[in-house]
């Protein structure tokens, strides 16, 4: 997938989970550690990179937090699926 069309659709679904979670965009790039936005990183981390093949340091420019971020996030969601 090119860059510049999965960056939109990385966008779409950023928009999409956290207007059905009720949590700002803002609040994910900002590295909040509340537990309604830390819980949807890690839904989001997961579906993106497992479900939609993003890199984990292009998940991590988006939510505002490091790739190793990003891994255990996966790791921890892994472990209750």
């Amino acid at each position: 997938m090119r860059h510049k069309k999965r960056k939109g659709l990385v966008e779409q679904v950023i928009k999409k989970m956290c207007a059905e979670a009720g949590v700002k965009e803002e609040e994910l790039g900002e590295g909040s550690q509340r537990r309604k936005v830390a819980e949807l990183r890690k839904k989001l981390a997961y579906r993106m990179n497992r479900e939609m093949g993003i890199p984990m340091a292009e998940i991590a420019r988006h939510l505002g937090v490091g790739a190793s971020a990003i891994a255990m996030a996966i790791r921890k969601e892994e472990g209750v699926k």
